[in-house]
């Protein structure tokens, strides 16, 4: 499919090759008719393609500071391909739509192939000719209501999300300051909903549209419009460091009257005015209730009626029934209609001030229709020449750590692609000659030519991939962890019952490091201690391990320590006990017991700036061994190893594992079998779920 796209540094937007998405589990995918442009939002985000990576980086400090410490830990060409991947990926352009569901997720029941919708979201309602859609940001469109006018619904219900926040009411006196695109619909749902318009525009022509007919009254400027008379005033106008349009909106407020900044409005001005009348500021975030939500959004879970009245998708339902009886319609707002093909163009030229909405039209009839593949069971020959690769997730992990190795490797050859966007997929076939993006995991799985697949998308998805992957017959690199619950462990289970031969490789890297091999080297044969340090950063609030069915972030990564001191130990793990400090935080001490008598503990804990990650100290009698954060090995007092620049945590190492093993069919020493890695996760789980009450503080 061909879908609008926005990449770093380029100096114009581009119509760029893209897979066709799969429906995600609460998600919907659907065909687009139309799309329309929103010239103010989006010719600023064309503006900020232009930027280059640098740019990008500094205008995010939060991105500053972490690139800073990758370079610290890690040296400066891991850092670089990290930078590269996190800020140079493209982005799409839209995100207001309408078209027909053409496929559904397992979890959507509201929605059915063949529906009419009206579709939301930057990331989701795209400038595309398919859009893979959540169902909570995909509303039924009536059918009084024509598809050139349900493209609106989005629009509609940013605007009456503003209502909302301004507590519009019948007979209300409200100004509208900014007669943009946005303006427009302000001021149409404001009058529906029966208040009085006011609106101030300098644009004689689009001050004549947004009073239309009907008794609104319409100034040039904010200073020709009688003061302290409006119960509220909407800022529409483009306002980003213009203190002035806080002082203009005060003096129109009435007392006790409210500010709404609708675009994007430094919320700045004098106190006086602001005081003397007691005047509140609101801003008006996206659609409604639900946006930036990942659990509305991503996971399709909707807010309580009683409790949030007017979600995102109920604001698109009532902008759609007001379409439809006649009371809202957007038509004076299309200045101009175009082709999808002509769309780069359109953008190419520039903003325009004579124009307000753009509709872009989509000739669907030579799109192929969407047809989802089901994975198949085969029984391909397991050893291989040479590594054919298919990658399944390509996030920030893949792209800024494992594929710069991949790419290095002489028997590995990246043929193909799948993500969950698809434009991940797209950044990668911009780096990898002849890399063929495909639209989900089935359908890269289908494909023959590829004997091996990396996994790392997220957690909750692993071990359904895993074993699809297997029954696909394909070699598997899994990232951790195999699975986040029991129902997952016993899907592998069965599938590894069934197809024994394959090699199965989780991505417990550490066990490969150079440091950890010639720790291995040293230890002696007696009883030994472990303890291993691991100090954790806090993660944004709004991270997806946060999310409940992701596992939680300890079950996530625990295994990657514990099969560490497991690999140092020539001896059955006999017994695995946690003690959560706080299971919220992931907080948490772990305590191996081996048949041979030795002991390991992996504290888990949150840590302060500065201090190493990881410590991994090992005693015996006569003997003791330090590893600093994969940095320095010291045994028994002197240094024996230290790498210099940055950390090599056994990545190359284990990729090379892989390599081998797929073409020599056998699993070296070191790698664990599936049934291994099974058990392991089997006792994690357990140990985690079975622990007494927390520590007394």
């Amino acid at each position: 499919m061909k879908a609008l796209l926005r990449s770093p540094g380029e100096r114009k937007l581009a119509l760029a090759n893209c897979p066709i998405p799969a429906p995600g589990k609460n998600a919907v995918l659907v065909k687009t008719a139309y799309s329309v442009i929103s010239p103010g939002t989006e010719f600023t985000q064309a503006d900020q393609a232009r930027a280059s990576l640098l740019q990008k980086a500094w205008q995010r400090p939060d991105l500053v500071v972490l690139t800073v410490n990758h370079l610290k830990s890690e040296g400066l060409g891991r850092t670089r391909a990290r930078v590269e991947n996190r800020l140079g990926r493209p982005m799409p352009m839209g995100y207001c739509a309408v078209g027909r569901v053409e496929a559904t997720g397992e979890n959507v029941t509201d929605l059915r192939a063949g529906q009419r919708v009206a579709i939301a979201g930057m990331g989701q309602a795209n400038h595309a000719e398919w859009n893979q859609v959540s169902v909570n940001l995909a509303c039924p469109v009536p059918d009084a209501v024509p598809d050139r006018k349900a493209v609106f619904a989005t629009l509609y219900a940013l605007a009456l999300h503003a209502l909302r926040q301004g507590e519009t009411s019948i007979g209300d006196q409200i100004a509208v300051i900014g007669a943009g695109l946005i303006g427009q619909l302000v001021a149409e749902t404001a009058r529906a909903a029966g208040a009085l318009v006011t609106v101030i525009e300098p644009d004689l022509a689009r001050r004549k549209i947004a009073t239309g007919e009907s008794r609104a009254a319409g100034f040039t400027k904010a200073s020709d419009a009688p003061q302290s008379r409006f119960d509220s005033v909407f800022i529409c106008a483009p306002g980003k460091g213009n203190h002035r349009l806080i002082d203009d909106a005060a003096r129109l407020c009435r007392d006790r009257g409210t500010i709404i900044c609708v675009g994007d409005v430094t919320p700045n001005g004098r106190r006086k005015a602001l005081y003397e009348k007691e005047i509140t500021i609101r801003q008006v975030r996206s659609y409604g209730p639900g946006r930036y939500d990942p659990n509305y959004e991503g996971r399709g879970e909707d807010y309580p009626l009683g409790h949030v009245r007017w979600t995102i998708k109920r604001n698109m339902q009532a902008a759609l029934d007001l379409m439809a009886d006649g009371r809202l319609d957007p038509t004076p707002l299309i200045t101009s209609e175009i082709d999808f093909a002509d769309i780069p163009d359109h953008f190419a030229k520039g903003p325009d001030p004579a124009q307000l909405a753009t509709l872009v039209r989509y000739r669907n009839a030579e799109t192929a229709p969407f047809e989802p593949l089901a994975p198949s069971v085969r029984t391909s020959v397991l050893t291989h020449d040479r590594l054919r690769v298919g990658l399944i997730g390509a996030g920030n992990y893949l792209g800024g750590g494992l594929l710069p190795l991949l790419q290095k490797h002489p028997d590995i050859k990246i043929t193909a692609c799948c993500s969950q966007s698809g434009l991940a997929a797209v950044a990668l076939s911009k780096k990898i000659d002849g890399l063929r993006m495909k639209g989900g995991a089935d359908e890269l799985l289908e494909d023959q030519s590829i004997n091996s697949v990396i996994i790392t998308t997220r957690h909750d998805s692993h071990a359904e991939l895993a074993a699809a992957s297997i029954l696909a017959g394909k070699n598997v690199w899994l990232e951790k962890p195999i699975a986040i619950d029991r129902a997952g462990l016993d899907l592998l289970r069965e599938v590894a019952d069934r197809m024994p031969r394959h090699i199965f490789m989780v991505g417990h890297n550490r066990r490969y490091a150079p440091m950890a091999a010639k720790l291995r080297e040293v230890l002696p044969t007696d009883v030994k201690q472990f303890h291993y340090r691991v100090r954790i950063t806090p993660l944004p609030g709004d991270h997806w391990l946060h999310h409940s069915d992701q596992g939680g972030r300890t079950i996530g990564e625990i295994s990657h320590f514990i099969d560490l001191i497991k690999s140092l130990v020539d001896s059955e793990l006999v017994e695995l006990n946690c003690h959560w400090i706080d299971r919220r935080a992931g907080d948490s001490i772990w305590q191996l017991r081996f048949a041979d008598g030795s002991m390991g503990e992996v504290s888990y804990l949150h840590g302060s700036r500065g201090e190493p990650k990881e410590v991994l100290e090992v005693t015996a009698p006569n003997f003791s061994a330090s590893l600093f954060d994969w940095k320095k090995l010291r045994v028994n007092r002197r240094i024996v190893t230290r790498n210099w620049f940055g950390q090599d945590k056994g990545q190359a190492a284990a990729i090379k594992a892989f390599a081998g093993a797929v073409t020599s069919g056998k699993h070296p020493a070191l790698m664990p079998s599936i049934e291994h890695e099974i058990d392991l996760m089997a006792r994690i789980l357990t140990a985690a779920n079975t622990t007494t009450a927390q520590p007394p503080n």
